[in-house]
């Protein structure tokens, strides 16, 4: 049986082929998609055959009209195909009323998407008229096949990993009962799951019903995208607080772990234009590992997020002080106002827009460093950025 995007993909084809046979005025046409991996064409729809042998026929680049077309990236008038194509490369006249036919290109960019065939005029042949309003059409369909066929395509592969993801995090959750914010965090993550999935739905079905105007599939798709990426964000952050409740007997070094995040945002400073100063200790004892490389990666990635609009500084120091390993974090970004400090560790509290961010980030850290029985606050005024401070009693060093 077909999966739902199976289903949608072909729903999408079947309506854009009948809306360019409308506006041509003509009974008959085709579709066929261009398989990257293969170099070959894929006859996907085909619209009034009196049979079904032609699904999933397939051309080479060059092969017959179809694949000329697709070759030369140019679209084709025919207006007598006995006169016009030479007889090895016509397609199959013999029941048609008509022996004129369109052929073009579906294009994105650069990239090869499909070719479009349209035969069957109502009355007489097509003209340069109906050759001008299907080029037209191709321009909007060639982007919209594209976006669709790789969301399509992304969303397939991304369920599959979030299915395994959360089947994981049943198994974890069956470990965790003693940890009673668990059940919260779970709770909250059932009910902020429901609002994206209705609104991926929502939005791909108003794409389908918009594909004459690019910008609205365009902003659809986009809409569409952003709710599965918020699905997919609330999941990894409660993977990472699951995972870290399972007791742990591997030691972690935490300079080399520091290290390890900020390689992983290495990009983000690049792009942000954030500056990395660091003074580090080389003399921190090695500790156990309780999912410590977590909290610095939600810090970090807090610091980015604060920074990205005029870049600046991210200062990062490790020191032992008072008998307690100490993790300074100091950014120049736009800083925490007073009366949301308070709130900033509370599970699902976030400043960002909706779909940006979890709201989990810091509660997870929370949690993490209260098993280590430490601590970790900020010190921050709003406009004169942010610092994070974790505090780490020396006894959870290994001995």
């Amino acid at each position: 049986m077909s999966d739902s995007y199976s289903l949608i993909w072909e729903k999408f084809l079947t309506l854009s082929l009948e809306h360019c046979l409308r506006e041509v005025k003509a009974h008959r046409g085709s579709i066929f998609i261009f398989d990257e991996e293969k170099k070959e064409l894929v006859l996907e729809i085909a619209k009034n055959f009196k049979t079904n042998s032609f699904k999933n026929i397939r051309k080479t680049l060059g092969e017959g009209i179809a694949g000329k077309v697709a070759l030369l990236r140019k679209p084709l008038l025919v207006k007598d195909v006995d006169k016009e194509i030479p007889f090895q490369d016509r397609p199959f006249f013999f029941n048609y009323h008509s022996k004129s036919f369109l052929s073009l290109p579906l294009e994105y960019s650069e990239n090869l998407v499909g070719v479009l065939n349209l035969t069957e005029k109502e009355k007489g042949v097509f003209e340069n008229k109906d050759l001008t309003t299907a080029l037209k059409i191709c321009e909007n369909l060639g982007i919209a096949m594209y976006i669709l066929k790789n969301y399509l395509k992304k969303q397939k592969e991304e369920k599959k990993r979030l299915l395994k993801e959360i089947e994981n995090l049943k198994k974890v959750i069956d470990h965790s009962q003693k940890f009673s914010s668990l059940g919260k965090l779970v709770g909250g993550f059932i009910h902020e799951i429901n609002n994206p999935l209705d609104g991926i739905i929502r939005y791909i079905n108003l794409s389908l019903d918009c594909l004459e105007e690019e910008s609205i599939v365009k902003e659809y798709l986009f809409e569409a995208k952003q709710g599965l990426n918020r699905i997919a964000r609330f999941i990894r952050s409660l993977l990472d607080f699951c995972w870290s409740l399972s007791s742990s007997k591997n030691s972690i070094d935490i300079n080399r772990a520091l290290e390890e995040s900020l390689f992983l945002f290495s990009y983000y400073f690049h792009r942000y234009n954030i500056e990395i100063r660091k003074e580090i200790c080389t003399e921190l004892p090695k500790i156990t590992d309780r999912g410590l490389k977590v909290v610095f990666n939600n810090i970090i990635k807090n610091a980015c997020d604060a920074m990205k609009e005029s870049g600046g500084e991210l200062f990062i120091s490790t020191q032992i002080e008072k008998g307690k390993i100490k993790i300074v974090f100091k950014d120049s970004g736009c800083g925490i106002p007073e009366d949301i400090k308070e709130k900033i560790f509370e599970p699902f509290f976030t400043t960002k827009k909706v779909g940006e961010g979890s709201g989990l980030g810091l509660a997870i850290s929370y949690e993490i460093i209260q098993r280590y029985q430490g601590k970790i606050f900020v010190e921050s005024k709003k406009g004169e950025g942010a610092t994070f401070i974790v505090e780490l009693p020396l006894k959870n060093e290994l001995q």
